[in-house]
């Protein structure tokens, strides 16, 4: 059972290796761990504020670490796209060269989306909390924004 076991992830593990020598940027950026909702309305008031806060700056942090990383993904895919067309331009294009440049142009543009979609859930994640923490009615009204 175990072999077995060992097996399979050695598979997995092996499969998905082509994919991660795809990109020169590395891994996107780990997304901060923002307290929930319930979990600031368990907090004293000085707590949530100051998890508020923590959650602010994480993001922050985090956002820049994901521009970073964008700029990677745009300047892979401009020196991509520019061998792309190099190739293509040969007497006899490679036509496997020309399909690995497009996958990684592929997965260039997947890892992007991806990234964009992480910042779309961290921004509303944050709104949320944020928004809860305004509706308090023991917190300090002047982080909030005026309705």
């Amino acid at each position: 059972m175990l072999k077995r076991w060992g097996l399979a992830c050695t598979i997995a593990v092996l499969s998905a290796a082509p994919a991660w020598a795809e990109t020169s940027c590395g891994y996107e950026p780990i997304a901060p761990a923002l307290p929930s909702v319930a979990e600031l309305g368990e907090k004293s008031a000085t707590e949530a504020m100051q998890a508020k806060h923590m959650a602010f700056e994480d993001i922050k942090t985090w956002q820049s670490s994901l521009k970073d990383y964008r700029s990677c993904l745009d300047s892979d895919q401009a020196d991509v796209k520019r061998q792309l067309q190099s190739t293509k331009s040969q007497p006899q294009p490679d036509a496997e060269k020309i399909k690995h440049l497009q996958d990684q142009l592929t997965g260039d543009g997947q890892a992007y989306d991806k990234s964009t979609d992480s910042e779309e859930k961290i921004v509303n994640d944050f709104h949320a909390l944020s928004t809860a923490y305004c509706a308090r009615s023991d917190t300090d009204k002047t982080t909030c924004p005026k309705s």
